[in-house]
């Protein structure tokens, strides 16, 4: 099959499992030194100890690993035919011929309103994601806000990514759309 498989623009939203990892850290370190301060007996100390941390490491687990396929799979293949936005096992498939305009946007999301993204954290967004005057916009992006390709489909549906070299996969998708 010939395609061009592209890479999304560089994000530091790796760091945010770090970040997840240190608090939850600083949770465990206090229910460990908190049970010794209040002078609880040593029995009970070392089972809610023990307790609190494999629950915490296996939240922290699961979330490193879902965190860590989405962020590092996420690519923009480019074929004949269409564009095929892959981030985990999330797959969005958009054939040249339905696409109606694609623009480079800052955007404002509306992080209250009822969401229907996978995720939405520092460093990027997957799923349905609300914006201020735009609705709802899929993304498969690592940024939320700021210089998001927005591709707009003529059934009305935008969709949102993030590109290395932004203004080249503007042009190569309007050439491919027919759009010039």
């Amino acid at each position: 099959m010939n395609y061009i498989k592209i890479k999304p623009s560089f994000s530091w939203g790796w760091l945010f499992p770090f970040h997840v990892f240190l608090l939850s850290f600083f949770v465990f370190l206090s229910c460990v030194y908190l049970p010794i301060v209040k002078g609880l007996p040593q029995k009970t100390y070392i089972f809610i100890s023990i307790l609190i941390a494999s629950i915490l490491n296996c939240l922290i687990a699961t979330l490193g690993i879902l965190y860590t396929i989405f962020f590092f799979t996420m690519n923009y293949k480019l074929t004949p035919e269409q564009l095929i936005l892959k981030c985990g096992w999330h797959k969005k498939t958009i054939y040249y011929n339905q696409i109606e305009k694609v623009t480079i946007e800052n955007l404002k999301a509306n992080f209250l309103a009822d969401t229907q993204s996978v995720f939405k954290v520092p460093g990027y967004a997957i799923g349905k994601v609300y914006y201020f005057g735009k609705g709802y916009i899929y993304m498969c992006a690592t940024r939320v806000n700021k210089n998001i390709l927005v591709i707009y489909l003529k059934n009305g549906e935008k969709v949102g990514i993030t590109p290395k070299n932004l203004e080249e996969f503007k042009n190569i998708l309007i050439e491919k759309a027919g759009l010039k």
